[in-house]
């Protein structure tokens, strides 16, 4: 991992993104303890913006702090897994129901996140697919005026990271299915069918939290 620059203008946040990476590609295991000590030493700052760090961390549940023993990364479970899942299933759809049809130079920016989507997964590129994933919806979503809603749901998508990285290894079921979601959505809207759209949603959101809990489950999680 690269030094944190000096110059960056906000220290622990780029340090949370980095250990937010860190998880997602499994270099942090669920349950590991994160010591302020070692984690300043591997981005070579001090340990008080590592602190701030994990303090937005635990914040929005991405690691857990027990104030007697530290900060850990938040375990994995089928219970967290499935009312995630559930609440951007019931987030999305407000999204896509207020959502305008793109444009013309909108629709070649999704469909070029789509291509890059398809490259990474091919290539086995869990890191650089995960934020392409991101960059997707949240382009996706800017289609909306509901901004608040927006906003929660891509702080869902955030959470889910961790399962749906989860659900990628190795040509596991969740990557064919979420790449499957993706086309099936732009298919929906490049025909400007807001009913296909909404079943897409339901329809493929189910198949891909079920992808989830069976590797979950086949983890005894």
């Amino acid at each position: 991992m690269s030094k944190i620059e000096l110059k960056d203008i906000d220290i622990p946040a780029q340090v949370a993104e980095d250990i937010r990476k860190l998880i997602n590609l499994g270099v942090l295991s669920p349950g590991q303890q994160l010591r302020q000590s070692e984690l300043a030493e591997r981005f070579d700052i001090s340990r008080v913006p590592v602190r701030e760090a994990l303090n937005l961390l635990a914040a929005v549940g991405v690691i857990v702090h027990d104030p007697n023993r530290g900060f850990f990364v938040a375990p994995l479970s089928s219970s967290e897994a499935a009312q995630l899942y559930r609440a951007r299933f019931l987030i999305e759809r407000e999204l896509f129901q207020s959502m305008a049809w793109p444009d013309e130079a909108q629709t070649a920016a999704l469909n070029a996140m789509l291509a890059r989507l398809d490259d990474y997964l091919g290539g086995r590129q869990r890191a650089a697919w995960i934020e392409e994933y991101y960059a997707f919806y949240a382009c996706l979503f800017d289609l909306s005026p509901e901004k608040i809603i927006r906003r929660e749901a891509l702080r869902l998508i955030r959470l889910t990271d961790r399962y749906r990285a989860l659900a990628t290894e190795a040509n596991r079921p969740g990557e064919s299915a979420n790449a499957h979601l993706e086309r099936a959505l732009l298919n929906a809207i490049a025909k400007r069918d807001r009913e296909q759209l909404m079943d897409t949603c339901t329809v493929e959101r189910e198949r891909i939290k079920d992808s989830v809990m069976t590797v979950l489950a086949a983890r005894g999680l």
